[in-house]
């Protein structure tokens, strides 16, 4: 780029010249600058050898000397700012960056592969970023219309209109000013990089510092740089791109773009009209307030620069927010679409959570971040406007499975309960079950009213009604099933209940179980319909799969209780004694990982996978509430076991001696 202050030809003719001849000391480094200008400088050189370094190195050898010999300068520069600056690097953030710049100069004295040029500066950027505080990204939108109107007043000289840099002043310079159309530059051009150069200039060239430009106007003028060349591709239409950050798509350039677009799995023949969208258009636009999933890219982003920058509480609370307000609105159509990838969502964010909170490296961090933004780009062109409407038949399908899978546990508890009612003699306190889950079927439709016109439910108190309410329930459980674990012969549980359990209490124990237990299962059903019926689904069609699914759960509860008339009392009394107590310890695993996801239990990970559905999650706080459970009912069987051996049988009756024939 070259510099126009005035419109006048001569004046501008001057200016090139004088760039020309004085260029190197104008594209020093000022001595005199903050130790953050400085930092930042130190930032612009290692992105301008990452970038250009694989050009001039192959295999060991230099294929353009020029470019090479401009590397070395480049690191002699920045080794002269890295000993300015040290001494400010603030505390706690202390490292020594004299050395790192000299491994650099050792891996570029070596020619040594490009990959691990760009590892160590990648590394060394990030530190700088977090001990200077250095933003890499606009604080607004940048304009459009203004960017324009900088790159024509200032730029186009030099570079041309369209970016070729194909104009007879360019001719003059050596080196020719960059075009932004030729695929290698291209390729590693961002727009913070843009603003570094504008702010700093490059030493060596005609590009002398912008320093008459604001922060703002150099952020319009990069953005508008880095989109010229995909002036002539029909960007895609809204919605088919996956949503980045401004913070994103500041710092990526263009490779980084294509890699992570075919990570999400954007087809190839869409890529540039996909990358066109993010350069032309994303960056004016403010799509992540309107993407749940956009603003997963945000805080991920965000977490990111807080654990560049040492600040692990910060990053804890930036990766909850992620979850719950980026995530958890779109874990239903998710999961109705593809169970597996919602499962994979929330497991990534968990073990993240998780990695953080044992102290992993920053580079863990990283690698887990990128794990959980590909499965969020994966999500985001799953729910894309451009996906294949749902039909009549997938719209049933899903309804059936939403109300099968949040209701077979509360069938399977109800059912026990009505078992278990009818063998204890308790027959006449079977309404109170039913009176539980009609409550809370009740309550499930009031939720749905209030949270689509009086208040909006959000991800931090969907987990925490979840979780309270699963702990709820585990302990009204556990109080009704441990002693049927600890007494399993129907005689004695059947006396234990009359000597000890009032007829109200019974009652009240009863349709406890049944409400809680319901209502839980209701609250996500709820949560789940909302967003099949937010996604233009057919009302009917998810009417319909909701009669067939409520149609199989009756049939299981009918099946169960019929069972229990033909099966031997012993045995069907021991079976629902243990499937309330599995209940139990299903019901605390998920309580805790809810509560655990809204940030208010710590997550201490283990290395295996999750089964979401038996409660089963790979942390040490739901396992060990589980575990508890477990060894509470392994001491009642055990002491009651002691206890019948310890109890003196009644003495047998004398035996019967028959008369003998008379003699």
């Amino acid at each position: 780029m070259t510099i126009k202050f005035t419109r006048g030809r001569w004046t501008l003719a001057i200016l090139c010249l004088a760039a020309v001849l004085l260029r190197a000391p104008l594209a020093r480094a000022d001595q005199g600058d903050p130790p953050e200008v400085e930092a930042q400088r130190l930032v612009h050189i290692l992105g301008y050898i990452g970038a250009d370094y694989g050009g001039s190195v192959a295999n060991g050898i230099v294929t353009v000397p020029d470019e090479y010999a401009e590397q070395l300068s480049l690191a002699a520069d920045g080794a002269k700012i890295a000993a300015r600056i040290q001494p400010s690097i603030p505390a706690g953030r202390e490292f020594d960056l004299a050395a790192r710049i000299a491994k650099l100069r050792e891996l570029l004295d070596r020619k040594a592969p490009p990959s691990d040029v760009v590892a160590l500066i990648t590394g060394l950027r990030a530190e700088l970023v977090g001990a200077f505080q250095i933003e890499e990204a606009p604080r607004a939108a940048p304009n459009a219309a203004r960017g324009k109107s900088l790159y024509l007043e200032h730029c186009a000289t030099c570079h041309g209109e369209t970016g070729r840099a194909d104009t007879a002043r360019a001719a003059t310079f050596t080196p020719r000013p960059v075009n932004f159309h030729d695929p290698e530059r291209g390729e590693a051009i961002a727009p913070y990089r843009v603003v570094s150069t504008v702010r700093f200039g490059v030493d060596g060239t005609a590009m002398v510092p912008f320093n008459f430009l604001s922060d703002a106007d150099r952020w319009d003028l990069a953005f508008y740089v880095t989109g010229l060349r995909h002036a002539g591709v029909a960007p895609a239409p809204a919605g088919v791109a996956p949503a980045f950050t401004l913070a994103e798509l500041s710092a990526r350039t263009d490779a980084d773009l294509r890699e992570e677009l075919r990570s999400a799995g954007v087809p190839a023949d869409a890529e540039a009209a996909v990358l066109a969208d993010l350069r032309l258009r994303a960056p004016y636009e403010d799509r992540a307030a309107r993407s749940p999933l956009g603003l997963v890219r945000v805080k991920i982003e965000r977490a990111r620069q807080a654990i560049a920058r040492g600040e692990r509480d910060a990053a804890r609370g930036h990766l909850i927010d992620a979850y719950l307000e980026g995530i958890e609105p779109i874990e239903a159509p998710v999961r109705a679409a593809d169970a597996s990838l919602a499962a994979a969502l929330e497991a990534r964010s968990m073990e993240l959570r998780g990695q953080l909170e044992r102290g992993a490296s920053p580079a863990e961090l990283g690698a887990a971040m990128d794990a959980l933004l590909r499965d969020v780009g994966r999500a985001e062109s799953l729910l894309s406007p451009a996906s294949a409407p749902k039909s009549f038949a997938s719209t049933a399908l899903s309804s059936a499975g939403i109300i099968l899978r949040e209701g077979v546990e509360a069938a399977l508890l109800i059912a026990a309960l009505l078992g278990l009612a009818a063998q204890a003699g308790l027959a006449d306190k079977r309404r109170f079950v039913h009176l539980g889950w009609i409550t809370a079927i009740g309550l499930g439709l009031l939720t749905w009213f209030a949270s689509a016109r009086l208040v909006a439910i959000s991800g931090a108190q969907r987990e925490l009604i979840e979780g309270v309410t699963a702990l709820l329930a585990t302990a009204v459980l556990f109080y009704v099933s441990y002693s049927l674990l600890a007494k399993r012969e129907v005689a004695r549980w059947m006396k234990f209940l009359k000597q000890q359990i009032s007829p109200r209490r019974a009652a009240l124990s009863l349709f406890g179980v049944s409400l809680l237990a319901a209502y839980r299962e209701a609250f996500e059903t709820v949560l789940f319909y909302q967003a099949l019926l937010a996604s233009n689904a057919s009302a009917s069609a998810a009417v319909a799969g909701a009669v067939v699914g409520a149609v199989v759960l009756v049939v299981l509860v009918a099946a169960y209780t019929r069972a229990g008339r033909f099966a031997p009392p012993q045995v069907f009394f021991r079976i629902s004694s243990y499937l309330l107590y599995a209940l139990a310890v299903i019901f605390a695993g998920q309580g805790v990982a809810a509560l655990q996801m809204a940030g208010k239990v710590p997550v201490h990970a283990l290395p295996f996978g999750s089964v979401p559905a038996l409660g089963i999650f790979p942390t040490v706080e739901t396992l060990g509430a589980q575990l508890v459970l477990l060894i509470l009912a392994l001491v009642g069987i055990l002491a009651d076991r002691r206890h019948a051996n310890a109890t003196p049988k009644p003495p047998a009756p004398p035996a019967q001696i028959a008369p003998g024939p008379a003699a």
